[in-house]
């Protein structure tokens, strides 16, 4: 799945790192299509992870400053990721790349970015760009 302009949710930053999540989660699934070497599987692993974290933190501040209702739901995905990352990075560290977690790679970790992204994010989005509308409208004279 391609990143679409339509996905965006009004904060550059935000977008900014949808936008590369986008582009991990097709390169891992390229890689994992086309044949990887653990090593590399490992690196691109340890990249997504590590910015994925980031990614949900700076999400997540920009929620909470915003007193996004959603806040909790969001978290609670953004954990619920995490926790299935480390499970799926672990299981490949003790048996390597086989079938069964290339699958879960696949189905899990790709098909989860795409899915937040373009579902639970696009509701923060509307709710921020409504806040936004709604205090300019105040602030004119």
């Amino acid at each position: 799945m391609q990143w679409d302009k339509k996905y965006a949710l009004g904060i550059p930053v935000v977008d900014t790192q949808h936008r590369q999540l986008f582009r991990l989660s097709n390169e891992l699934d390229a890689k994992l299509q086309a044949g990887i070497r653990p090593e590399e599987i490992d690196a691109l692993l340890t990249h997504i992870g590590e910015y994925a974290a980031r990614h949900f933190a700076m999400e997540e501040k920009y929620m909470a400053e915003s007193d996004y209702p959603g806040l909790a739901e969001q978290q609670e995905t953004h954990q619920a990721f995490a926790k299935c990352f480390v499970e799926v990075y672990e299981e490949f560290k003790k048996k390597g790349l086989n079938p069964e977690i290339v699958n879960t790679l696949r189905r899990e970790l790709t098909d989860w970015v795409r899915e937040h992204v373009t579902g639970l994010d696009q509701r923060f989005g509307t709710y921020y760009r409504d806040r936004q509308a709604s205090a300019k409208k105040h602030a004119s004279p």
